[in-house]
Parts: C-alpha cells; structure tokens; sequence
C-alpha cells in the first residue's frame, strides 16, 4: 500500500494531481475555479504550474493528509473551508464523457478507496496525462 498523500503550501497542484491519480488510478483530483465550485459543466481548471500557497485563499496550519478512507465529499469541503481552493473528484472517459465530475450523493459519500473501485467497475479509464486540463475548460 503506497503512503498516504499531504498537502502543503510548496507542492505544486500538478504534484500533487500526479500523486493522488498514482494512488487512486481511477480519480482525478481537479483544482477549479471557485466559480465552478459545485457546478457540472463549463467547469475550469486552475494553472496546474502554481503552487497550494499561490491558489490559496485562506492559510491553514492543519495538514491535509489524502487517505483511503477520507470521503469525497468530505475532502472537497476541507480543501474549500480550510485553504479555500475549489476542488473537484473526476473520473475519465464515462458514458461518453472525456472528463466527468459525478455529482450526487451516492459518489459523493464514498471513500476515495470506494470511489475508485466504483470508477473501475463501470469502465472509466486510469488517468495518465495530468496535464492536460491545465488551465483549460473540462467540460
């Protein structure tokens, strides 16, 4: 099992993008506007260059630790309340969709470790390319 994943000021999103699609093959941690926040089309992505403390709109002294166990509703909540960054789970390639947010409360009460089972039982692809909604419009 693969160490769990924290979160600080320095680590660039695209890091830390990398690292949580690592763990969970499955899921796409995306940074989005806060505009978008809660929103299912037309939802855009943050510059994945930057950093945690250059999106930030709030400073925490908790560390936000991605473990398997931490519900997807829960952890896009603690990301806005605590750091004030916008985020979104996503999955790749669902019912004819590139990239798709699932919302509703059946996705959104799973663990991360749930979520990615889920994710692979009805066929979306594992991420492998990061990089590309950078900064772009997903939907």
């Amino acid at each position: 099992m693969s160490k769990e994943i924290t979160v600080n000021g320095r680590k660039l999103l695209k890091t830390l993008q990398k690292e949580f699609s690592s763990k969970y093959t499955y899921l796409f941690l995306a940074f989005i506007e806060d505009k978008d926040r809660g929103s299912s089309v037309n939802v855009k992505s943050l510059d994945t260059s930057l950093t945690i403390k250059d999106v930030r709109k709030q400073f925490s002294n908790e560390e936000i630790s991605l473990t398997g166990s931490k519900v997807v509703r829960n952890m896009e909540k603690y990301f806005w309340k605590e750091l004030g960054i916008a985020v979104q789970i996503a999955v790749k390639d669902y019912k004819g969709h590139d990239f798709y947010f699932p919302i509703g409360d059946f996705f959104n009460k799973l663990s991360l470790t749930k979520a990615n089972q889920w994710a692979e039982s009805v066929g979306c692809s594992e991420i492998d390319d990061v990089s590309e909604l950078s900064g772009k419009t997903v939907f």
